[in-house]
């Protein structure tokens, strides 16, 4: 293994910090500090705008070799929100202040000084407090590339024998899934659930799972990079970042540079935690506050809009629309798909295409929310989608979004959806398998309702 290549480096590290940092018996690897590059290079193949590639300066940290289980979590919080049962896999569906306020009781646990300070949705981090915390995401990718500069940590393609992901869609599947004109293209197991924590083999820093199982909270709210010295991210936002991707994720949400980004009360069984703590104290204190103030009015008007390809997304939008009585848009498009679906699907998204559409919203500026269903294609929103959303100003509005799949649950859409309307609020979603059965009404209602749409209100 390459670990063997960067101990002595950490060794170093350790004899150099060992006098300032905290004696606490806990398990955690101390990697060093220096000036390291993330993001990725131009050539990179599917890699995204955000991941301008620069230099930042890392302080030297300790970080935990292991995502947060259930069983630590369960220790700490007294409760197990978990979709997936057992005392060694990583904890699940916590939101981003589950993870923070985890740390601080931990950090109490331990005898060391909490880092954070909560005051609502402003969120205080002391930086020379020793307690435990949430990687930076700067510290997340210098962690997981492990010295690497490869797509991933194993190099430029990974398999299930790697990581726990979606084996079936492989890095570059979208370019080769008719063709097979790559021979890197392999596909391999989905196991379609978490796993142990301790599952397969480290990367080059001996922490486990950094790719796949589950994606991991980063303290960062989402924004562009600043270089420097120990970045944190904007100082306000809506969207906190969250790295490495999940058990259904598709191989290229696993790429080393890929930047996921949803509202901090977010949980989804895809979405977890790993804690880290500093090395030796910093200074100052980084205050970050939610920029968004929107709240729904008591009786909101109410759009369902929608793009559907064979009927199911169609299908849940009427079920809504008439339950609440209110209005119901279809998103066609001028061309509609034809031929193989794979195939043209693929080459709108590899082109990162606009298909034109052929219905338009007469007056979105009277719309409070809007519900918004489409099929989930290649881990992520049709392309359509993405015409209909730079068409409007979302603005002040609730985003309520929900999707029919095929077994990958909403894939990275959520993210991709958040990222393109930065100015509204994106709500909890709702995924359904294929035509959803014969429970699906009730459960959109259910859905509905847990997001704060009262229906007998809305039918007033």
């Amino acid at each position: 293994m390459r670990w063997s290549k960067v101990m002595g480096a950490v060794m170093a590290a350790q004899l150099r910090v060992a006098a300032a940092a905290a004696e606490v018996n806990d398990g955690l690897v101390l990697l060093p500090g220096g000036t390291v590059t993330i993001g990725s290079p131009d050539s990179e193949r599917q890699r995204q705008a955000d991941e301008t590639q620069h230099q930042v300066t890392l302080s030297a940290f300790y970080v935990d070799p292991h995502e947060v289980t259930q069983q630590d979590y369960q220790a700490v919080m007294g409760t197990n929100p978990s979709h997936f049962r057992g005392n060694n896999l990583p904890v699940e569906q916590v939101t981003w202040y589950d993870a923070i306020n985890y740390c601080n009781k931990l950090s109490e646990a331990k005898g060391l000084t909490p880092v954070y300070q909560i005051d609502g949705t402003t969120v205080t981090w002391n930086r020379a407090a020793d307690g435990y915390r949430l990687l930076t995401e700067a510290e997340w990718e210098y962690a997981a590339r492990a010295g690497t500069t490869t797509v991933f940590s194993a190099g430029d393609h990974i398999t299930a024998d790697d990581a726990n992901f979606e084996g079936s869609y492989p890095y570059l599947i979208e370019e080769n899934y008719v063709h097979h004109t790559n021979p890197n293209v392999v596909t391999s197991r989905n196991r379609g659930e978490t796993m142990a924590v301790d599952s397969l083999a480290p990367n080059d820093f001996g922490l486990f799972h950094m790719e796949g199982n589950v994606s991991e909270w980063c303290f960062d709210y989402y924004g562009p990079y600043a270089a420097g010295d120990n970045p944190t991210g904007p100082s306000s936002g809506s969207l906190r970042v969250n790295r490495g991707g999940g058990w259904n994720d598709f191989a290229k949400q696993l790429r080393s540079a890929y930047r996921s980004a949803t509202t901090p009360d977010t949980i989804e069984q895809n979405l977890g935690f790993r804690i880290a703590r500093n090395a030796q104290p910093g200074t100052g204190s980084v205050v970050t506050t939610y920029s968004l103030n929107i709240k729904l009015p008591e009786n909101p008007k109410i759009l369902v809009a929608y793009y559907s390809y064979t009927g199911n997304t169609e299908n849940g939008a009427r079920m809504i629309a008439e339950d609440l009585d209110v209005d119901l848009f279809t998103i066609e498009m001028e061309h509609p798909y034809r031929g193989s679906i794979y195939e043209v699907t693929a080459q709108d998204l590899n082109n990162d295409a606009r298909p034109a559409l052929a219905t338009h919203v007469a007056n979105m500026d009277q719309y409070d929310v809007v519900i918004l269903g489409f099929p989930t294609w290649w881990s992520t929103m049709p392309m359509p989608i993405y015409t209909f959303l730079e068409e409007y100003d979302f603005t002040g509005k609730v985003i309520l979004p929900f999707s029919s799949n095929g077994g990958t649950r909403f894939g990275d859409s959520i993210s991709d959806l958040s990222k393109k309307v930065p100015g509204a609020y994106v709500g909890q979603g709702f995924e359904f398998y294929y035509s959803g059965g014969s429970e699906l009404e009730g459960e959109l209602l259910d859905w509905l309702n847990d997001c704060g749409i009262d229906i007998t209100k809305v039918k007033e």
